[in-house]
């Protein structure tokens, strides 16, 4: 799919759901007391309006970032892991149940 297609298929199918939502979202806005949860999930999609609808106005921005996150998502991994080993190591009791480093030094 061209990037103008994929932008006329946003426009027709995306933009009046957007519109919608938008509109949904003013709304009730002045109804909601400032500060609770639901007015600070309304300002915050509210403040990121236009980056939340960039990929409906042009063609070549992708709806979603997966591509992105499939290529870091081993490294996080990998990261996590390593986090949580190190944790069990200092909750063990025993400096010997587990060597990040690899290196077994038995006493």
């Amino acid at each position: 799919m061209t990037n103008e297609d994929r932008w006329r298929t946003h426009q027709e199918k995306a933009a009046p759901i957007l519109s919608a939502l938008h509109t949904w979202m003013l709304a009730p806005r002045d109804l909601v007391p400032e500060g609770s949860a639901i007015a600070k999930a309304l300002d915050y999609s509210l403040k990121r309006w236009a980056a939340l609808t960039r990929y409906a106005k042009d063609g070549a921005v992708p709806i979603d970032n997966n591509a992105v996150e499939n290529q870091i998502r081993p490294w996080a991994t990998f990261e996590l892991v390593v986090r949580w080993l190190v944790t069990q190591q200092q909750t063990c009791g025993s400096e010997h149940e587990f060597d990040p480093d690899g290196a077994h030094e038995w006493a």
